[in-house]
C-alpha cells in the first residue's frame, strides 16, 4: 500500500484526487492532505515537497491556467531532479474540464442541457467560465445562485465549491471523464505507474 500526500490547489481537486485513488483501493491511499489554496504556494515549495518525496510519495496537482504548455511549467517550476516518488500534474487547463468531460451527469447535475456542454473540454481555455456561463442556463434557482459569482469583484458563486463537491462524490463518473479528456487520462495512467512502476 502507497501512503501519499496530495498537494492541491483547492478542495475540487482534491475530491478528484481522492476519486483516483479510488481506482486503486488496495493500493494507495491518502497519508496526508496540503490545501495550498491557489497555485502560488505549489509553485514556492514543489522543490521541497520533491526532496520531501525521497522519503514518501507527494502527488501534485497544479492548473495550467494560461501558460504556455504543462512540460514548460513543470520544467519551471520543478528547477531540481525530480523524485521518483514525486507525481507531478497539471490540468489542462483547469480542473473544471475534467467534471465537464462526463457530460451525461454533469447536465443532469446542474440541470443544463447536454448540448451546451463542449465534446472536447481539454480545448476550453477558461473551463472555470464554461462551468458559469453553464450555470447561468440552469433550470435550478439554486444551482445559478450558488455557481454564478453575485458581483463583479467575485471569480466563482458563494456555494461553487460546494455544489461540486457534491458532485464529484456522488454524481461525476471518473471512468467516462476520462474517455473524453486526455489530461484526465494521463493523469490517472500517471498515478497507475506510480503504483505499478514496471507495467
Amino acid at each position: 500500500m502507497i501512503y501519499c500526500t496530495s498537494v492541491y490547489e483547492d478542495e475540487i481537486t482534491h475530491q478528484i484526487m481522492l476519486k483516483m485513488y479510488e481506482l486503486f483501493p488496495k493500493h494507495i491511499t491518502e497519508y496526508k492532505a496540503i490545501h495550498c489554496k491557489g497555485n502560488a504556494k505549489i509553485k514556492k515549495h514543489i522543490n521541497a515537497y520533491n526532496n520531501a518525496a525521497q522519503y514518501g510519495h507527494y502527488f501534485v496537482i497544479t492548473d495550467l491556467d494560461n501558460r504556455e504548455c504543462a512540460p514548460s511549467l513543470i520544467a519551471n517550476w520543478l528547477t531540481d531532479q525530480r523524485s521518483e516518488q514525486l507525481l507531478f500534474r497539471v490540468a489542462v487547463h483547469e480542473v473544471e474540464s475534467w467534471l465537464l468531460a462526463d457530460k451525461e451527469n454533469f447536465a443532469a447535475f446542474f440541470s443544463v442541457s447536454k448540448d451546451l456542454i463542449p465534446t472536447s473540454p481539454d480545448l476550453e481555455l477558461d473551463p472555470k467560465q464554461t462551468v458559469i456561463s453553464l450555470a447561468k442556463r440552469s433550470r435550478k434557482r439554486d444551482i445559478r445562485d450558488n455557481m454564478v459569482p453575485i458581483d463583479a469583484y467575485a471569480s466563482i458563486g458563494p456555494g461553487y465549491n460546494t455544489q461540486f463537491q457534491i458532485y464529484i462524490q456522488n454524481f461525476w463518473d471518473i471512468h467516462i471523464a476520462r474517455k473524453s479528456s486526455p489530461s484526465l487520462d494521463s493523469a490517472i495512467k500517471s498515478v497507475e505507474k506510480m503504483i505499478f512502476p514496471t507495467t
